[in-house]
């Protein structure tokens, strides 16, 4: 037998003789560590419906007083969190687990906490829809909502019908929660999502509305539909480059081909950057008129820089501008406000006019 394979069994044999000495005492049943998962795993999703409810209520209140929001757009919004039914779900809310939608909790102060509908309701229709999964309530969108809305739902062994409101919004925002350790936010044209280790950094609510105010001001003002044109010149042109220099110099194509994505993405990293600077702006006047303390913001760029280093300094393809240039700006908007500076005029005017700080 090769030396090595008799010391590979010789390390397994010891590996063995030592776990089998090992002090484990007391014995744990597999029964009970079942059963504590079983237990853990509701605390889990009771903490992330809570969060869930807390993103979803400053969202909301952001929403409601958007100073620069189209009159003309109106979004019908009920106040409910919901999810399709799931043993865990059910675990964490108390209730018996059936087929269907339950309701994960409600907006204080919206329609459906208004109209009496509680956590670990099941929807079963809404107006005329028949609800058999959470995203047939998407379809309220679709609907000509102008009236109150029945909505059948069953408590228990009860069916109970409610009678709801609809409160009217400027933009249908959806707000989400991804489970990732990483202190992250993005934006798509119709949602706002905060990753969990976001959520874990943020230390109140003022500082969550910072957050996502800014991710807002990206749907407003369109910035998504900008970012996807970016890519287009660099896509065009990596193309033409693999055109130019055919398949037989593969390796010389893709080093042009890389070459002129980097130099293109580099020319219009002003133009990314800007919609960053833009976002941070329109967020800060969101963040004021809906009443959140703007003082959250600088306290909370300053931790951004000092605790997440790897955004304080300019990068040639960086897609965000430093921390440190965008603390200064907002000190500035900051002191603007303090100044007596109307807010619209921070929304619409040149930051070179606001007074100095």
């Amino acid at each position: 037998m090769p030396l090595a394979f008799r010391a590979q069994g010789l390390l397994a044999l010891a590996a063995l003789v030592l776990s089998a000495c090992a002090t484990t005492s007391p014995r744990v049943p597999s029964s009970e560590v079942e059963a504590l998962e079983k237990v853990l795993r509701a605390r889990s999703a009771r903490h992330l419906i809570a969060q869930s409810l807390r993103l979803e209520a400053v969202g909301v209140r952001l929403l409601r007083a958007l100073p620069d929001a189209d009159p003309d757009r109106h979004v019908p919004y009920l106040g409910l969190i919901v999810d399709d039914a799931t043993d865990t779900l059910a675990d964490a809310l108390g209730i018996e687990k059936r087929e269907g939608v339950v309701v994960l909790g409600v907006v204080p102060g919206g329609p459906a906490e208004r109209g009496g509908i509680e956590a670990g309701d099941y929807v079963e229709r809404l107006g005329p829809l028949v609800i058999s999964t959470a995203q047939d309530l998407a379809a309220l969108d679709e609907l000509e909502v102008n009236r109150p809305i029945p909505v059948l739902i069953r408590r228990g062994e009860l069916p109970v019908t409610a009678v709801l409101e609809p409160e009217y919004l400027p933009w249908n925002v959806a707000f989400k929660i991804v489970q990732d350790d990483l202190v992250n936010a993005y934006s798509a044209p119709a949602a706002v999502t905060l990753t969990t280790g976001m959520l874990r950094f943020l230390r109140s609510d003022d500082e969550l509305a910072v957050v996502v105010s800014h991710e807002l001001a990206h749907i407003t003002r369109a910035h998504a539909i900008g970012k996807m044109g970016l890519a287009v010149p660099t896509t065009v042109l990596s193309v033409v480059a693999a055109i130019v220099v055919p398949g037989s110099q593969r390796l010389v194509s893709t080093v042009v081909e890389k070459v002129v994505a980097n130099v293109i993405r580099g020319a219009l990293t002003k133009v990314d950057w800007d919609m960053e600077r833009e976002a941070d702006v329109v967020g800060f006047v969101y963040l004021h008129a809906a009443g959140y303390d703007p003082r959250a913001v600088t306290a909370l760029w300053e931790r951004f820089a000092v605790e997440l280093h790897t955004g304080r300094s300019y990068g040639f393809i960086s897609d965000h501008p430093p921390s440190s240039e965008r603390l200064i700006r907002l000190q500035r908007l900051l002191e603007a406000l303090r100044a007596g500076v109307p807010p619209q005029s921070i929304l619409v005017g040149d930051l070179n006019e606001l007074p100095p700080p």
